[in-house]
């Protein structure tokens, strides 16, 4: 077994085998965080420990022997070089290496089982009848030190933490692999199932024939899976700092200051409020542009279609001409019946073409601003904002974030909602400002240029008139607040007309929305204090979904309310 950088080695039966991988990796720069190239061989049945401080990058040498995705860029950062990387071309890829994470790694809507059956699938392994795959899965979990009985239909949330560093053993020796780099095995178990565990990599080692990569800072432990007794084949690499590392980050650490930003009230406003824009925006505008160019495309071509020169030219048929000889006395003659069509024909040519200028232009803009700006934007956030403050709670709820901010005498509230709060009720209306005026803008360049509906400046002058009416009170300088179309006006009606001008209803409409938004994520995900990081996921489509029934449910009260202007 060749190996470097400080190294133990029990050698004695390699000189017969061939090696399940050669491994080199060799310092290229200042930023490398060991001394000298690393290089070893790794036989059936053999272990590895490899040893070293915190930061020395013995998980981005495991990460590199496995493959795992992002692995080049993390080289690359700390001036690593790959120099050999060999596998035995008889083993499969599928078969080489897998990895025994620090946490329980299993799909969590599966059983234990069923996670053992996929990665047999996958693996391709052909079964007679579900028996024969049953007594398999079985036998792997034998393996490890699980029942079958008891232990094949729990789910990874009703697993011990021993328990389910056992089953994503099992996992990895479904796929038949012949390399496991354990990275930090043993964190977080108590120290009787700990060497339960440990105990357990042995028997694989004896039984399994499977060779260990083992980081772990615990040596009592790895002591037990590297049992010279029992197994060999054994190895011990310590990663060593270069001598002048120690020297350069205490110069370092007196040069950099680090970023405080977040710890205040402010700074969190301000960042929540760059991510609600920021991410949203495009979004919005997106989704504001193909609904104004389809709803302006759909309304300008129906009012383009729509004629009613024929009904009234019946009209003057049927009601006109009876109403002559009322009149005069006297039927209508064939040249007195043409003078009044072409009258009338010439009016329809003046007042028709202005009236659907202005029918669209109008409608168009109260659409917008009244219903479908609000609640478009409602809708969008319930996801884009909702689900991100869903996530980011049910995130510090899992990590005990929350419970930390208690026991520093901060209440989490304070220390998300309320910047969440802030940031939301300034980005909501103002997105819905933006996708609004985008929705309409494109309906005034839509109508008048493709479809010949009135002229852009007659479409700004009507939009306009819309969003911004007269507002009927008898003084609003003079806080004289009564409206003006009533004899006797109470508070209501002048609520009613407040509340109701456009500009206004948009906001109460967006601020209305972004509380209930925010307000359900706070409330499910802060009900479920001992929530775990598989709930996340489910708290924030909850979150979402019932954020977005709430929304729709007080779009209809707004409407409503709408219904009682004057």
């Amino acid at each position: 077994m060749a190996a470097s950088n400080g190294t133990t080695n029990d050698n004695s039966s390699n000189h017969d085998q061939q090696p399940i991988v050669q491994f080199r990796a060799a310092a290229k720069g200042p930023r490398c965080p060991f001394e000298g190239p690393i290089e070893f061989s790794l036989f059936p049945g053999g272990c590895l420990s490899l040893k070293g401080n915190s930061g020395m990058g013995k998980t981005t040498l495991g990460s590199v022997l496995c493959g795992l995705p992002g692995h080049d860029q993390v080289l690359k950062k700390l001036d690593i070089v790959m120099e050999q990387c060999e596998w035995d071309s008889t083993i499969p890829k599928v078969e080489r290496c897998g990895v025994l994470f620090q946490q329980t790694t299993l799909l969590d809507e599966l059983t234990v089982a069923g996670n053992l059956a996929v990665a047999l699938k996958l693996h391709k392994d052909k079964f007679a009848n579900d028996h024969e795959r049953d007594l398999k899965i079985k036998q792997l979990l034998d393996a490890v030190g699980l029942h079958y009985e008891r232990d094949a239909s729990k789910k990874p949330n009703e697993l011990s933490g021993g328990m389910g560093r056992r089953a994503s053993l099992a996992l990895q020796l479904a796929q038949h692999k012949r390399v496991i780099v354990l990275d930090e095995p043993f964190t977080g178990l108590d120290h009787q199932t700990a060497v339960s565990v440990a105990k357990e990599l042995v028997h694989l080692r004896q039984t399994q024939n499977t060779c260990l990569l083992l980081i772990s800072h615990e040596p009592h432990l790895a002591e037990v899976v590297m049992d010279p007794t029992k197994t060999h084949n054994n190895q011990v690499i310590e990663l060593k700092p270069k001598q002048s590392q120690s020297k350069d980050d205490s110069q370092s650490s007196t040069s950099v200051k680090p970023s405080l930003f977040g710890t205040t009230f402010r700074d969190r406003c301000l960042d929540r409020l760059v991510d609600y824009i920021g991410y949203s925006l495009p979004l919005i505008a997106m989704a504001f542009c193909a609904t104004g160019l389809a709803v302006a495309m759909l309304t300008a071509d129906l009012l383009r279609r729509l004629d009613i020169q024929d009904q009234v030219l019946e009209l003057v048929e049927t009601e006109v001409k009876p109403l002559i000889k009322i009149l005069t006395g006297e039927e209508a003659n064939m040249l007195q019946m043409l003078g009044v069509r072409m009258k009338i024909m010439d009016l329809l040519q003046k007042t028709v073409p202005p009236a659907k200028a202005s029918l669209f232009a109008i409608g168009l803009t109260k659409l917008f601003v009244l219903e479908v700006g609000p609640l478009l934007t409602a809708l969008l956030l319930c996801g884009r904002i909702g689900g991100s403050y869903a996530g980011k709670v049910g995130t510090m709820q899992a990590t005990k974030q929350n419970k930390l901010l208690q026991t520093l005498g901060i209440a989490p509230q304070w220390w998300t909602l309320g910047p969440s709060l802030v940031a939301a009720i300034v980005a909501a209306p103002l997105l819905t400002v933006i996708g609004t005026a985008l929705a309409v803008g494109l309906g005034g360049i839509v109508g008048p240029s493709y479809y010949g509906i009135g002229t852009l400046e007659q479409f700004r002058k009507d939009s306009l008139d819309a969003v911004f009416p007269a507002l009927r009170l008898v003084s609003f300088q003079g806080l004289d607040w009564r409206v003006t179309y009533q004899s006797n006006p109470t508070w209501v009606d002048t609520l009613v007309e407040v509340g109701t001008y456009p500009p206004i209803y948009l906001l109460l409409k967006a601020t209305t929305s972004i509380w209930i938004i925010l307000g359900v994520a706070e409330v499910i995900a802060r009900m479920q204090p001992n929530l775990t990081s598989r709930g996340v996921p489910g708290v924030i489509t909850f979150s979402v979904v019932l954020s977005g029934l709430l929304v729709i449910l007080a779009d209809w009260g707004f409407s409503q309310f709408w219904l009682l202007r004057q």
